[in-house]
């Protein structure tokens, strides 16, 4: 009668996988754009071109007086849904987007 010896299988590129440290697989942003500046938060109901004018920016609280076009920024993620990959990229951080400011020329929004 012939006996069964019991198989071990070790799986050496599993476990190596599986203690590295999950900090080295992602980079991240050295600094937040957040970390600078005033921030203020509206959000869009669909998708499409907006209109931002004085007193929109006012209703926020920001100060209309002799507003400099260069300091308005906008930045978003687009507000879409995380990918169904965990290993799916990623932005870490807020990203610009893209504006037309008509500032007449004189670099103040009025």
């Amino acid at each position: 009668m012939t006996r069964c010896r019991p198989i071990y299988l070790i799986l050496v590129g599993w476990m190596t996988f599986a203690l590295s440290p999950a900090s080295a697989q992602r980079s991240y942003a050295p600094n937040s754009v957040l970390s600078n500046g005033n921030w203020f938060k509206f959000s869009v109901a669909q998708p499409g071109i907006y209109k931002i004018d004085l007193a929109f920016l006012a209703q926020l609280g920001v100060s209309t007086s002799n507003l400099s076009s260069a300091s308005v920024r906008i930045f978003g993620n687009g507000g879409e849904m995380l990918p169904e990959a965990a290993n799916g990229t990623r932005t870490d951080d807020l990203v610009e987007n893209a504006i037309w400011i008509e500032d007449g020329g004189d670099g103040i929004i009025n």
